[in-house]
């Protein structure tokens, strides 16, 4: 576990009371020399049968068990620092990799929610079939994008157990970018929500493409027989206005009667002007 003093520090902070404390070390490693003088002393003080001896005595062994002590708490100081900055490192590292593959997943939902959002205009079965077929190979890619996004909220959890475990806090916020994971999670929410209302748009451009489509073969097969028709009349009306017998009673009667078939053919007519609006 991470000492009180480090919990907040962060990987630069631990590296600088890393310097700090092999400063310290070397400093220390500089009077080694002279405790062993004094306990040397000490020692040639008893071989001359000092009379003082046992107060020199119990005097340098306070100076030696104090300096033991400081040399135990000094390594201990470095090994906890050094398993501080370990643990730093690695959720370092961590916050590295989400970020890398944050940002990518993240510039990929932002545009997935633009697709999803965009208006078409189509006017053939085939063009609403190519954004149908479009939409449901975008579809195919959801669950691997689902689990990269589990793969990326992991990332941070590891870090955030790796910080709990040891009693470390983490500064707010990954150094390396301003994507969270609730923003993550937020985005493909919205994602989500958008698949089911392009569906549904998609469908009834498609039904309306298709109802178009039958009105528009009913409209060719009955244009491929009033206009054949219409021809035909417009060739008679115009031979009997070239080739008139008889009297103009007589010719007056043909007339009507050709008259008379139009009116009688007119209903046909009208269909086909409202099947072409």
């Amino acid at each position: 576990d991470a000492l009180p003093i480090y919990e907040s520090a962060t990987l630069s902070d631990i590296r600088a009371l890393i310097r700090k404390h092999e400063a310290f070390e070397s400093d220390l490693a500089a009077h080694q020399d002279r405790v062993e003088q004094i306990a040397a002393i000490a020692q040639e003080l008893n071989e001359l049968d000092y009379y003082d001896s046992p107060s020199v005595n119990t005097r340098c062994q306070k100076i030696c068990d104090q300096w033991d002590t400081l040399g135990s708490l000094t390594h201990t100081r470095r090994e906890a620092l050094e398993k501080t900055e370990k643990q730093l490192e690695t959720i370092d590292q961590l916050h590295l990799e989400y970020a890398k593959r944050a940002a990518p997943f993240n510039n990929w939902m932002e545009g997935a929610t633009e697709d999803l959002q965009d208006m078409f205009i189509v006017h053939t079965i085939e063009e609403i079939e190519g954004l149908i077929a479009a939409h449901e190979q975008f579809k195919s890619t959801l669950p691997d994008a689902d689990r990269e996004r589990e793969a990326i909220q992991g990332i941070q959890n590891e870090a955030q157990k790796i910080a709990d475990y040891n009693h470390i806090k983490l500064a707010s916020g990954n150094p390396y970018t301003t994507i969270t994971p609730q923003i993550i999670n937020s985005k493909w929410e919205k994602v989500q929500q958008l698949v089911p209302k392009r569906d549904g748009a998609l469908q009834n451009e498609q039904d309306k493409q298709q109802s178009n489509e039958h009105l528009r073969l009913q409209f060719a097969k009955q244009a491929n027989v009033v206009g054949p028709w219409i021809q035909t009349k417009m060739e008679e009306i115009g031979r009997i206005a070239i080739e008139m017998n008889g009297t103009l009673e007589d010719q007056l009667d043909h007339l009507k009667q050709y008259e008379q078939r139009i009116i009688d053919y007119k209903p046909n007519i009208d269909k086909l002007d409202r099947k072409s609006t």
